[in-house]
């Protein structure tokens, strides 16, 4: 995370789900993107920090979300194989 000489202050609002997007100054601050995830720790003193979380080795769905995005989605459409096995008739 780079430093800075001073504090910086960003607004974001809060939706009626209760979601808030993260401002892109803050996003580069803690070098997060899509699929990562933050770690939120409310101080004794009421002090809000966020921080980036370590990455999972095992992390499924992140993941999922790489090879998504390198290869495309996984959608395809259904195969007819034909008749079902066992509708034969060999009479």
């Amino acid at each position: 995370m780079a430093k800075h000489d001073h504090n910086i202050a960003v607004i974001s609002k809060i939706t009626a789900k209760n979601q808030v997007t993260i401002p892109k100054t803050i996003r580069e601050a803690l070098n997060v993107k899509s699929s990562d995830k933050i770690e939120w720790e409310l101080g004794a003193d009421g002090q809000i920090t966020v921080k980036r979380t370590a990455p999972e080795k095992d992390d499924f769905w992140k993941m999922v979300d790489e090879q998504e995005k390198k290869y495309g989605s996984i959608v395809t459409p259904e195969v007819d194989w034909g008749e079902d096995a066992g509708s034969e008739n060999f009479d």
